[in-house]
């Protein structure tokens, strides 16, 4: 008796370290607003990039340059806290396993499709009355992020 109660409790001991480390199948509310805002802040970045690239060549002082150039010193910022927060939560945590870095994955590719598909809308449509357009527009509150690190 005493034999089959020990080999239970290393099969518990050898099982525990195992089950953390698969993870627990989801991203908590905070991993995934911070995956898909990575995947929104990805894409806005290239596209204030482009903008910068194609539009205001040298040192242009006009004001849509001015204001994309800060837009997007902002915008590094946040993404690179969002990135920083991502890597220890998801992605090189032991706690974590592939399903959890494959859902990050998933709703960071969500949310760069989600802001590609808000700017190519049909110009009648105001963005406030597409919900693909407020979460994305969700990603530019600051407010929401006091869970990152500064």
């Amino acid at each position: 008796m005493h034999w089959l109660v020990a080999v239970i409790g290393l099969g518990l001991a050898a099982w525990a370290p195992a089950s953390r480390a698969q993870g627990v199948g989801f991203l908590t509310e905070q991993q995934r607003l911070a995956s898909y805002c990575a995947g929104v802040s990805e894409s806005r970045m290239l596209e204030m990039n482009d903008f910068l690239k194609a539009q205001c060549s040298g040192s242009s002082t006009r004001k849509e340059c001015r204001d994309t150039t800060e837009a997007l010193a902002q915008a590094k910022i946040r993404d690179r806290r969002l990135w920083d927060y991502l890597t220890r939560q998801i992605f090189t945590s032991r706690e974590q396993g592939s399903r959890e870095r494959t859902l990050a994955q998933k709703v960071i590719a969500k949310g760069n499709s989600d802001w590609l598909a808000c700017k190519l809308r049909d110009p009648t449509k105001r963005p406030e009355d597409l919900l693909v357009c407020r979460d994305t527009q969700g990603c530019l509150i600051d407010a929401r992020f006091g869970f990152l690190d500064q």
